[in-house]
């Protein structure tokens, strides 16, 4: 079978949506696929089996040009594009992982060359917060064109509650929808033994680009103060790109010794992510703290809960579908909370080991097997 996946977003940008498209490319080819990924820019990434195709970025640039900004309709243009493509591949389906404006265009075209698409939306493509000032739909050309071509999309994989809702609230029939989550390789986590706690440390971990108000990272700066204040005894490793900007804060400057803030960790020589070393510090830690103040999904929720952590996040919509509270978690409501139950943890260490058991067995949905066997068994039916 041979499928051509196209991702509105890649590396060496981060984020859950790349990895995931990364990992369902090397897991099809794995299962003798012939995968073709069309990305918009170049890209570092050097362990991809599957094919990597940039698409034409002039050609589509100047349609969008013409649309967005004079409101000129040139489409034409990129249907002759893609009608050389597909004669020439022979597409069966083509998948759309996180999309963008110039994604909208693509499969207005698609569909209107007879041609089967797939769409999985992310997070920021379909998500509206308004106090945060996210998500794509906040611009008005995004969110008509969107409205316009999405009756045309035949199905659609929602990976978390909140997205089939939002899925729902654009009149998409339920019919035309499945479940199928962001995954994660457990196989690889299963190759590294959790280490038994030796001290009184508490070891916390983050993962995240730096976003201040998205990924919560103001908030971060505020629990840390309070640990701080109150004498207890943690170390927070927290890994993401741009996280070296913490260092430009006093609190972090000034208490450097509580902190291990690494950029960002390259994968370039295993098939899949994330990468053994981040694995390593996953292991090595007592709890995932989460931060955000959104998450669609939160892939870094199904990485900790593969390394055997539990984890400690607000209950948003996205986290609380993951996180189960006092099962394989904590769910809090506010910072205060979430303080009182890094501390609560931190004097009472036991309660970790109370649900180590859950760990494993609320992983198990999350197998990238499971959702590559979801996506063959979709494009089958189409």
């Amino acid at each position: 079978m041979r499928i051509a996946f196209v991702s509105g977003t890649f590396f060496p940008q981060p984020g859950g949506a790349q990895v995931q498209t990364h990992n369902i490319c090397n897991k099809l080819k794995e299962k003798n696929c012939e995968i073709d990924c069309y990305i918009f820019n170049k890209t570092d990434i050097k362990n991809n089996n599957y094919n990597i195709l940039l698409i034409n970025k002039f050609l589509i640039s100047f349609v969008y040009f013409f649309r967005y900004y004079l409101n000129i309709n040139l489409n034409f243009i990129i249907k002759i594009y893609l009608k050389k493509i597909i004669i020439s591949k022979k597409y069966k389906v083509w998948h759309f992982i996180f999309l963008n404006s110039k994604c909208l265009i693509l499969i207005d075209c698609l569909t209107q060359l007879n041609q089967k698409v797939i769409v999985t939306f992310q997070g920021a493509d379909i998500q509206i917060d308004k106090s945060i000032n996210y998500g794509f739909r906040l611009n008005k050309f995004y969110e008509l064109y969107l409205k316009k071509i999405i009756g045309k999309i035949d199905h659609f994989f929602y990976i978390s509650q909140t997205i089939k809702q939002d899925l729902l609230n654009l009149s998409v029939p339920e019919e035309k929808m499945s479940y199928n989550p962001n995954s994660v390789e457990i196989e690889k986590f299963q190759k590294f033994e959790k280490k038994n706690k030796l001290n009184k440390t508490i070891n916390l971990i983050t993962v995240a680009r730096y976003s201040s108000k998205k990924k919560g990272f103001d908030i971060l700066l505020d629990l840390s103060k309070i640990l701080i204040e109150k004498n207890i005894d943690f170390k927070w490793t927290i890994v993401g790109k741009n996280t070296k900007k913490l260092l430009d804060f006093e609190i972090i400057k000034q208490n450097i010794k509580f902190f291990n803030i690494i950029e960002n960790i390259e994968n370039t020589d295993e098939t899949y992510f994330p990468h053994s070393q981040l694995i390593k510090y996953y292991i090595v830690s007592d709890i995932y703290v989460n931060c955000s103040r959104i998450e669609s999904f939160g892939i870094t929720f199904i990485e900790a809960l593969a390394a055997n952590l539990p984890v400690v996040t607000f209950n948003s919509k996205g986290a609380n579908e993951i996180v189960k509270n006092n099962f394989n978690g904590y769910i809090v409501n506010n910072n205060s909370e979430l303080i009182d139950k890094i501390i609560d943890l931190y004097k009472n260490p036991n309660q970790i080991s109370d649900i180590k058991n859950n760990l494993l067995d609320s992983i198990k949905k999350y197998d990238l097997n499971l959702a590559t066997n979801k996506i063959l068994d979709t494009n089958r039916f189409l």
